[in-house]
């Protein structure tokens, strides 16, 4: 069976850029890179952000808000943090650790990176498995259990000394052909083995959780202006969109409505009684676990007078910018779109439900 599947990926194997000269930091780069971001989106992310950083010290050295706004635009942010966290733990231990049970002590590095960086990078024989691969497997055997059990029937058909192609290949092979949905098991090498397709719906597996309801709520951003340039913060590092910069504002709870919330940002970020505020545009947006509408709302006559002095209550640094060119601050997809709007054009998803701006979105 291992034979037929390498024997189909030499063939059909997909080409990418991390996968010449698969190095320690090249393969950790790209997996965190892949991780609820698509293949396409990555591949040129993945050589500019190599660029830009091109060793795991080069990484290490530099300060976070470098990493987050070279990340910027890819979602989940945590990713990148967790990233720059573990080049600064190898470079101030010496070096890569070299086994599985190492790795999986940097900051972020779970069980499958850790295998694919052992498997891919340093030629051992350990599996990594992905969703693809998982999908894969569970067809194949039509398993219905745990993750500890797809490992080991991964093992169990793991080839020695060809843990890399191995890997790759149930990768590759659920990407390509084991689909989610419609699965073309007419291509596929191993159909003939195949315990999900004998049973003539394949689909069945692996069976699909129950699908979680995703709130809807408001929130809203400070449109503050001086002498053409918008004010923006930065949040703290840990928690949503940590790090990053974005208009002064508050996210609300479901039934929150937007005054109320234009209310508390001004008390929070200014010490400002309650006022007024004009809504100069609208922006929605959808993270894995919330949709957001964000109203942007300027107090009146904005712009004509001096702008209130920030308080530094919650964002831990403040920053004037050029909404049309935002340089010099790392921004998140959300805060992106809003400066788009403020400064007059049109970003994906705002005022319209339709627009969904997804963080990160569908995996390989």
């Amino acid at each position: 069976m291992s034979r037929r599947l390498l024997g189909w990926y030499a063939e059909h194997r997909r080409v990418l850029p991390w996968r010449e000269r698969p190095g320690p930091y090249r393969t950790w780069l790209s997996e965190v890179m892949l991780q609820q971001t698509r293949v396409e989106t990555v591949i040129p992310r993945f050589e500019r952000f190599l660029a830009r950083f091109p060793t795991v010290e080069a990484l290490a050295a530099a300060d976070l808000d470098e990493v987050l706004e070279e990340w910027a635009g890819l979602g989940y942010y945590a990713r990148a943090r967790n990233l720059h966290a573990a080049a600064r733990m190898v470079v101030a231990e010496g070096g890569m650790p070299t086994d599985v049970a190492g790795l999986r002590r940097l900051p972020g590095v779970g069980r499958y990176v850790a295998g694919a960086i052992a498997s891919i990078a340093m030629s051992q024989d350990e599996v990594a498995i992905d969703g693809n691969a998982d999908r894969v497997l569970r067809r194949l055997f039509a398993w219905d259990g745990g993750r500890a059990g797809v490992e080991a029937l991964a093992r169990a058909l793991l080839p020695a000394g060809r843990a890399a192609d191995f890997n790759q290949a149930l990768m590759d092979l659920g990407s390509a052909v084991c689909l989610p949905r419609n699965p073309r098991c007419s291509d596929c090498p191993l159909v003939g083995d195949c315990r999900a397709a004998e049973t003539g719906e394949p689909e069945r597996y692996p069976k699909s959780g129950r699908r979680r309801t995703v709130p809807t709520c408001s929130a809203v951003g400070l449109v503050v202006r001086r002498r053409g340039l918008l004010l923006l913060g930065r949040r703290p590092v840990s928690g949503l969109f940590g790090g990053l910069y974005e208009l002064p504002g508050v996210i609300g709870e479901p039934g929150d409505d937007r005054d109320g919330l234009g209310a508390r940002a001004l008390a929070t970020h200014f010490g400002l009684e309650p006022t007024a505020l004009v809504e100069v545009g609208g922006v929605r947006h959808t993270l894995t676990h919330l949709h957001l509408h964000l109203h942007l709302l300027a107090l009146p006559g904005d712009g004509r007078r001096p702008p209130p002095r920030p308080r530094a209550t919650f964002y831990t640094a403040f920053s004037w910018v050029d909404p049309a060119r935002p340089t010099g601050v790392a921004l998140s997809t959300l805060a992106s779109k809003a400066l788009a709007v403020v400064s007059g054009g049109e970003a994906p998803g705002a005022g319209s439900p339709g627009g969904d701006g997804r963080e990160g979105a569908d995996p390989r």
